[in-house]
Formats: structure tokens, C-alpha cells, sequence
């Protein structure tokens, strides 16, 4: 079970790495909801509070998003359109050589910090590749 919890955390954020952000929260973070946007989405029985059948919808939420093309250029290795769970298990791979600077095989809080920092830089720098490409052309 604990081999399983970590898969699916590595898989979340190895998905939250690689996405691209879809709009910017309320608290001010490029492609991710506010907890009360998250809350008013998945608290199904309006507890206040995620139970595990709504934690599980939001990760089933997730795993149906689509993956980003930069990703697919670059895992993609049968050119399916769609990664596989070899596919996948690479991404984890080099995120985890990358990031899981303790070599415990998990991220601990700030590991995942340094993760979510670099995701965000990253898909910032390609903002303003296509900005200043655009400008180029003209």
C-alpha cells in the first residue's frame, strides 16, 4: 500500500511538473486553483474537508488532463500519442535523480518545493520564449 500512496504521488507530481498551466488561482500561483475553488469542486458532501473518495476523484481528474507536447516529444518513445507506464516510470526516474537530493526514492517537503519552484520557472521561461519569438517574426 505504501508502494502504491508513493507511485501516486510521484505520478501527481510528476503530472503537476510537466502541465501546463490552464489559469492562474486566487493565490496568484500560474495554473493552480485556489483551495476554495478545489473545495467547491470536489467537497462532494460539503464537509469542508476531502475524503478519500473525493481525493480520489481529483487524482482520476488529473491522470485524464492531457499531456503537454514537450512531454510527449520527449517520453513518447513509441510515438503513440500517450504514455505508458514505462513511459511514466522514466519521467519519475529523472525526476527523482533530479530532485530527491537525500536519495531516500521519495520527495520529502522540500524536495517537492524545489520541484513545484523549477515546474514554475520553467513554464515561465516558456512564456516568454513564444513572447519574444512572436516579436522576432515581426
Amino acid at each position: 500500500m505504501k508502494k502504491l500512496l508513493t507511485f501516486l504521488s510521484l505520478f501527481c507530481l510528476a503530472t503537476a511538473l510537466v502541465a501546463k498551466p490552464e489559469k492562474v488561482g486566487k493565490g496568484g500561483k500560474p495554473g493552480r486553483p485556489s483551495r476554495e475553488e478545489m473545495m467547491k469542486k470536489f467537497d462532494i458532501d460539503g464537509d469542508g474537508k476531502l475524503s478519500e473518495n473525493e481525493k480520489a476523484e481529483i487524482r482520476k481528474n488529473m491522470a485524464n488532463r492531457q499531456v503537454p507536447a514537450h512531454i510527449l516529444d520527449k517520453f513518447d518513445k513509441d510515438g503513440d500519442g500517450k504514455l505508458s507506464d514505462e513511459e511514466r516510470a522514466e519521467i519519475r526516474k529523472e525526476m527523482m535523480a533530479k530532485f530527491d537530493k537525500d536519495g531516500d526514492g521519495k520527495l520529502g517537503p522540500e524536495e517537492r518545493k524545489a520541484a513545484m519552484a523549477a515546474r514554475s520557472k520553467l513554464m515561465q521561461g516558456k512564456g516568454k520564449k513564444k513572447k519574444g519569438e512572436s516579436k522576432k517574426k515581426k
